[in-house]
């Protein structure tokens, strides 16, 4: 009897053994099918970014290269307008050469300024596939304040300059470094601010 059991015991434990190796190999089996399934799908991956990341990197380098100097004839355009806008808020307290007798505010430089801006927006929504709504957004934000300022302003009673833009210069360069900062962001040459 106890001959059986053993006999009966060592039969189980080899067909255990046995049932155990056979899912062994077939889970290994599996395992290294499903690998290589997704090391074909992650090379697939990895050349459709080869070829296109560098495209669209290219793309936006180009765009943002234009946008830049469309940014620079912008800030010329918003310092020398508040210039005006400032001596003519000021007019009483110029001398008489300054600021002659019987000049009339302009707001052309304004206008200028704002045509700038229609030009940044208009590069900006044709190259829309290569920047996300954020980027696109960012930007603009940064120089409609000064947009509907000037477009809204009454040329022949402009309002007085506002205190808040008394540092000419620094108002005027702070939207093209606001975008420096996102174009940076955009080229991955500078991490989150």
């Amino acid at each position: 009897m106890i001959e059986d059991i053993l006999t009966q015991i060592g039969s189980t434990t080899i067909v255990i053994a046995i049932a155990a190796y056979v899912a062994k190999t077939w889970v290994k089996h599996q395992m290294e099918k499903i690998s290589t399934q997704n090391s074909h799908e992650l090379a697939r991956q990895i050349a459709k970014l080869n070829v296109h990341e560098p495209y669209l990197h290219k793309r936006r380098v180009e765009v943002i290269e234009a946008i830049y100097a469309k940014t620079l004839d912008a800030e010329f355009s918003l310092q020398n307008f508040l210039v005006t806008w400032w001596g003519h808020s000021n007019r009483e307290e110029l001398t008489a050469r300054a600021f002659p007798e019987g000049k009339v505010f302009s707001n052309n430089r304004g206008l200028e300024f704002c045509e700038a801006f229609t030009e940044i927006n208009a590069m900006l929504h044709k190259n829309a596939l290569y920047f996300d709504d954020q980027f696109i957004e960012g930007v603009l934000n940064v120089y409609k304040p000064f947009f509907d300022e000037i477009l809204n302003m009454d040329e022949t009673n402009p309002p007085p300059f506002p205190n808040e833009y008394i540092d000419i210069i620094e108002i005027g360069q702070k939207p093209r470094q606001s975008v420096i900062s996102l174009f940076r962001r955009a080229l991955g040459v500078e991490g989150e601010a």
